[in-house]
């Protein structure tokens, strides 16, 4: 048996044994989150009453959403509908490919994968991680995210050790899924401008640049690298939607994104809970159980992140922000981005389909900015956000990961040491480029499934843990208890 046959065979039995946890899991956080929202423990502060923010509310801002989901909506928010206009999961919808019902599926699909769910997987941990690092004094440990059901065992040695790295495992495989999609998007976009082959070799020159830059970001900290990161980001966010505000078919992409988004909220629990096993379909298994597992294998270490930088916010402002808020933008983003690729192919301005399926995925985004005004200006700004996001994403989570793999961090002292994050940079890295050659696009969707395997433990703990506070947080808050 060769080492695709072998990983190919345990990712099979993954997504067949393990896809409906994944999805109870997924709707669970959202549950729990939205109760935490409207509860007294919304209204703690993260740090203790008196305790002040240390970043603005927009770099907050800019850090949450560009080190959360903004590498992966820039690699398949313009591809993704493509790939579900063409196959609508006929067996399970009953909707034909290529259709109008094909369309309107498509914007719903997206809704699902790109907005609520997956930052309700992000923040859950964010909130306990934070409260119980900064409110109940906890150590730097994944082990602090599900302190409140752990009860003495999060205090013990070998046990924080064994769930730091289990997380340290879930990210790496997480990452590299991440890291995949980044260095297959840029290298699509040089591939397109000078007019050469997306081959291993560039993505292998495109991998060690993404990795010197990010690393180096990540050792200038927070305020300094990640920042300038997140808001130039952000603007250029602001830049590319307003191009396609400008020249896209802005009143089609409207109508159908608030058709969409109503068939997405009327069945919701339908959607997010799909496995296909009535119908026999693998469709849920390599789209809604990929994206389930993939954000669980970021969300423990993300959550680290995240809620070492809402101090001095409160519960109900984290939640908002970064369940409410951003998801909000990742749905105009899909609207105005998706609904573009969908309005390009119906059209005929371009047979986007025909590139995802015969080309290339990374492809889809170049070949729709080709078919628009000012090309040679949008696609360089397109492989600049990719670049940007791609950085922000990794860097936050390799401060993270750094942290779990030393002792010492206080929230007076929460820098890790430079080599530690040199060091996860490089295996990530080297994870994320093995799985692209070897396996190409289905192997970003296979590393993911790994991560997310061992992190769905992790995240039900967490999210259980997050119900603990809302009934009986001052339990633990030792800032309430100093007072």
């Amino acid at each position: 048996m060769d080492f695709l046959t072998f990983i190919n065979g345990i990712n099979d039995w993954i997504i067949k044994n393990v896809g409906w946890l994944f999805s109870c899991i997924a709707v669970f956080t959202v549950l729990v989150g939205v109760v935490a929202a409207f509860s007294k423990f919304g209204d703690v502060r993260i740090g203790g009453k008196d305790a002040k923010p240390e970043i603005s509310t927009f770099s907050w801002f800019t850090i949450a959403l560009t080190t959360t989901m903004a590498a992966g909506v820039l690699f398949w928010g313009p591809a993704e509908p493509i790939a579900h206009f063409g196959s609508p999961a006929t067996e399970l919808t009953g909707i034909l490919p290529q259709t109008k019902e094909a369309v309107k599926f498509s914007m719903e699909t997206m809704f699902l994968h790109w907005t609520f769910i997956p930052y309700a997987i992000y923040t859950v941990p964010a909130v306990v991680f934070a409260f119980m690092y900064y409110n109940a004094r906890k150590p730097f440990s994944i082990s602090s995210e599900m302190a409140p059901i752990l009860g003495s065992f999060s205090d013990n040695e070998k046990v924080s050790k064994i769930i730091d790295a289990m997380t340290l495992f879930c990210i790496g495989a997480g990452m590299a899924g991440s890291l995949g999609q980044g260095i297959l998007n840029m290298s699509g976009g040089i591939a397109n401008i000078l007019k050469i082959n997306s081959t291993a070799s560039l993505w292998l020159i495109v991998a060690v640049i993404i990795t010197i830059v990010f690393v180096a970001t990540a050792i200038s900290g927070i305020k300094k690298g990640i920042k300038i990161c997140a808001d130039i980001n952000v603007y250029g966010y602001v830049a590319f939607l307003s191009f396609l505000l400008l020249f896209g078919g802005t009143a089609f992409v409207f109508n159908l994104g608030t058709e969409a988004f109503g068939g997405f909220l009327s069945n919701f629990f339908e959607k997010a809970l799909s496995t296909g096993a009535s119908s026999n379909s693998q469709w849920p298994q390599w789209w809604t159980t990929f994206y389930w597992a993939s954000w669980m294998a970021w969300a423990p270490t993300s959550g680290a992140f995240m809620g070492r930088i809402a101090y001095g916010r409160t519960i109900k402002q984290t939640l908002g922000l970064y369940i409410g808020v951003c998801s909000l933008v990742s749905a105009t983003w899909m609207i105005l981005v998706g609904g573009n690729s969908l309005f390009a192919q119906i059209t005929g301005k371009v047979d986007l389909l025909n590139v995802y399926n015969n080309v290339a995925v990374e492809a889809v985004p170049y070949k729709l900015l080709e078919s628009m005004p000012l090309s040679k200006l949008t696609i360089p700004l397109f492989l600049i956000l990719i670049f940007l996001s791609v950085v922000t994403a990794c860097n936050s989570n390799m401060i993270a990961m750094a942290g779990i793999s030393t002792s010492g961090i206080t929230p007076e002292s929460p820098e890790a040491p430079g080599y530690l994050k040199i060091v996860w940079g490089i295996v990530v890295i080297s994870l994320a480029y093995i799985m692209i050659s070897l396996v190409g696009i289905n192997g970003v969707k296979i590393i993911a499934n790994f991560g997310g395997m061992f992190a769905g433990i992790i995240m039900l703990g967490t999210t259980l843990s997050l119900g603990v506070l809302i009934f009986n947080h001052k339990k633990f808050d030792k800032t309430c208890q100093q007072e």
